[in-house]
């Protein structure tokens, strides 16, 4: 398959949780950790962590074979976030990186097998079960240029047209965006593809 680039956004300021969705305590790990875990398991592939300043090196020594890099402003967005690590990876490797897959820690419900398919199918998309939209996502082809280029604070979802991967995967939609959501995360974190 070659090798790709991913990058892991974990730079939100997880107002509603109380506590930094990166370093949520799973099975006495920090989450970021169990989701580079799995992402080292596709072959080939060189993972970017996108930060903030509070938990810098808390990330850092939880995933120490990985690029960790500061978001100084992520208040601005995932856009800026996926900027910062495109902008790290194009300092190490003189390039944009073609195609890229993206993974926010506070979506951790996804398979290898759905990132996997995601980097075959070489076009910027994302998965959906049950008609809903979940993730990694792919950025692929000039859809990286057109990221990378665009103002910080801009969505996704205007940049960017995204195919849709259909999965059977009923966890695909886990969102961990407060403490109520955090037994859902618990009860994922005991399934194999965990």
């Amino acid at each position: 398959m070659g090798g790709v680039d991913v990058i892991v956004l974990a730079a939100g300021r997880s107002s509603r949780l109380g506590q930094p969705k990166a370093l949520v305590d799973v099975d006495g790990r920090p989450l970021v950790s169990h989701l580079i875990q799995r992402l080292q398991r596709i072959n080939d592939v060189e993972i970017t962590i996108v930060t903030n300043n509070d938990i810098l090196a808390d990330v850092y020594l939880a995933c120490p074979a990985t690029n960790v890099v500061l978001n100084p402003d992520p208040e601005k967005g995932r856009t800026g976030s996926i900027q910062c690590g495109l902008s790290s990876i194009l300092e190490r490797k003189g390039r944009l990186p073609n195609p890229v897959l993206i993974v926010p820690v506070d979506r951790p419900g996804w398979s290898v097998d759905i990132a996997t398919r995601l980097i075959a199918s070489s076009a910027t998309s994302s998965p959906v079960w049950e008609g809903r939209g979940g993730h990694p996502l792919l950025i692929a082809g000039d859809d990286v240029n057109t990221v990378y280029l665009a103002d910080s604070n801009a969505p996704l979802s205007s940049l960017i047209e995204r195919e849709k991967l259909d999965v059977d995967f009923p966890f695909l939609h886990l969102n961990i965006d407060t403490e109520a959501d955090l037994a859902e995360l618990f009860l994922a974190a005991k399934e194999d593809w965990f």
